[in-house]
């Protein structure tokens, strides 16, 4: 069985198109954290921290991209050619998860929620700075974008060794 994989050139243009059509549409630039905390605040709207600004509209066009990224992912996979199944297999990242179904779990929700953090105090997830700040040529984001990839490469190779 062969998979069709789109071309890395192919893919950027299609994401760089996104970007620029996103905020031509809407007025915004795209980015996921903020949907994120907009949940965080409906589940959590007895916090303090959540009663303040547009974490209390949950009818926002950012949870809106938020959902539609899963959402988009299970169309995807369910009119692929491919057979499509949920699987709990990790590929490559098998060797260094810890191997009980709960221990990867809590692994993988403790990384989630470093990552939440990450974004919060960054002022915006990888896409919002690397994607979206890139492209509008905010050197802050810009930055971040440097930082990111750097940083995912020495972890790779710490972790893999590649």
């Amino acid at each position: 069985m062969e998979i069709t994989v789109w071309a890395g050139w192919l893919s950027g243009i299609a994401i760089g198109l996104f970007v620029i059509l996103h905020f031509w549409l809407i007025g915004k630039p795209a980015g996921c954290s903020t949907g994120y905390g907009n949940v965080c605040g409906y589940l959590c709207k007895n916090m303090r921290y959540f009663k303040e600004g547009e974490y209390k509209n949950l009818n926002n066009i950012k949870l809106w991209f938020l959902i539609g990224i899963p959402l988009g992912g299970l169309i995807s996979g369910l009119t692929s050619e491919q057979p499509w199944h949920l699987s709990f297999d990790m590929g490559m990242y098998d060797e260094i998860l810890p191997q009980s179904a709960a221990a990867k779990a809590i692994w993988l929700t403790f990384g989630g929620m470093l990552l939440g953090f990450g974004a919060r105090l960054a002022g915006a997830c990888t896409t919002g700075h690397a994607l979206v700040g890139g492209a509008m040529l905010n050197p802050p984001s810009l930055l971040a974008g440097v930082v990111f990839f750097m940083s995912a490469m020495i972890t790779t190779h710490l972790l893999f060794g590649t």
